[in-house]
C-alpha cells in the first residue's frame, strides 16, 4: 500500500505541477472540472447507492458552480451559484419524495455535495484568475501536500494521542502538529522556489492557516464516509482511494486562500 502510494504520487505530481506551469488558464479550468466531476460522482455513489440517476444529477447540480465561475472569472456567480444548488436540490428531493424513506435527510445528503464540492471548487478555480494565480495555486498544492505528508509520516512515525478518534483512528496530535511543521517548511520552499518577492512573515502563517483548514477539510469528507459505511471514496487512485480521498484538503484550504486574498486584496508583497 506505502509502495502504491508513493508510486502513485511519483507519477500524478510531475504531471500536475507542469500542466500548472506551462498549461495556462484553460488547462487548469479543465482540470478542476474533472476533479470536481470525479469528486461528485464519489460522492453521490456513496450517498445514493443503486440510484445512478440521482447520481447524474447530482454531478450536474454540483457541477454548475465551478462552470459559472470559470466562465465569468466573477466571484458574485459563487452567490449564483449556491442559490442554483439549494434551489436545485429542492426541487429533486421534492419530485422524487415518495421514493426516500427520510426525504429531509435525502435532501441534505444531496444538497451538501453539490455545495461543498461544487462551491469550493468553484472558489478554487477564481485563484487562478487573480493576480500571481498560478502562483498561488502552486503555493496551495505545495502547502497543503506538504501538511498531509507530514501529518502522515510524523502520525506514523511518534503518533501517540489520537486527535479525532471518533471520527478517524488513525490520525493524531503529533501528525497535526508536524503536518503545520511541514506547512511552514513547505511556504519556505515557495519563498525561495518564486515567491521571494511576497513577504515570509505573512506567507508562513498563510501555509500554517490552509494547513489547520486542510486537516479539517480531510475530517469533514471521513464523516462523510463513515457516514455513508465507506472506507473510501474510490479506488482510482492505488494507495491513496479515490479522488474525493486526494482533494478534500484542498476543498477547504482553497476557498479559505482565495477569501484572504480577496480581502487582503493580495496585499503580501516586501516592503
Amino acid at each position: 500500500m506505502h509502495r502504491q502510494r508513493v508510486l502513485t504520487a511519483l507519477i500524478l505530481l510531475p504531471v500536475l505541477v507542469s500542466g500548472l506551469v506551462w498549461g495556462g488558464e484553460s488547462f487548469f479550468s479543465g482540470l478542476v472540472l474533472l476533479v470536481a466531476g470525479l469528486c461528485l460522482y464519489e460522492y453521490y455513489h456513496m450517498a445514493f447507492q443503486n440510484r445512478p440517476a440521482l447520481v447524474a444529477w447530482g454531478i450536474i447540480t454540483g457541477i454548475g458552480t465551478p462552470l459559472l465561475t470559470i466562465y465569468f472569472k466573477q466571484e458574485i456567480y459563487v452567490l449564483f451559484g449556491i442559490f442554483l444548488v439549494f434551489f436545485i436540490s429542492s426541487l429533486t428531493i421534492l419530485f422524487s419524495y415518495g421514493s426516500h424513506e427520510r426525504p429531509f435527510e435525502a435532501l441534505l445528503s444531496f444538497l451538501f455535495g453539490a455545495a461543498y464540492i461544487g462551491i469550493c471548487s468553484g472558489l478554487i478555480a477564481l485563484v487562478r484568475f487573480m493576480p500571481y494565480g498560478r502562483l498561488w495555486i502552486l503555493f496551495l498544492l505545495i502547502v497543503v501536500f506538504a501538511a498531509d505528508t507530514g501529518a502522515y509520516y510524523i502520525g506514523k512515525t511518534i503518533g501517540k494521542r489520537k486527535l479525532c478518534p471518533s471520527i478517524s483512528k488513525g490520525k493524531t496530535v503529533e501528525g497535526a502538529l508536524g503536518g503545520l511543521f511541514f506547512s511552514a517548511m513547505g511556504a519556505l520552499f515557495s519563498w525561495a522556489l518564486f515567491f521571494n518577492f511576497f513577504d515570509l512573515r505573512l506567507l508562513v502563517p498563510l501555509a500554517i492557516l490552509l494547513a489547520l483548514v486542510s486537516q479539517a477539510g480531510d475530517l469533514v469528507e471521513s464523516i462523510v464516509k463513515r457516514a455513508y459505511g465507506f472506507k473510501d471514496s474510490g479506488s482510482i487512485l492505488p494507495g491513496h482511494g479515490g479522488i474525493f480521498d486526494r482533494v478534500d484538503a484542498l476543498l477547504l484550504a482553497g476557498p479559505v486562500l482565495f477569501w484572504v486574498l480577496y480581502f487582503s486584496e493580495g496585499n503580501f508583497y516586501i516592503g
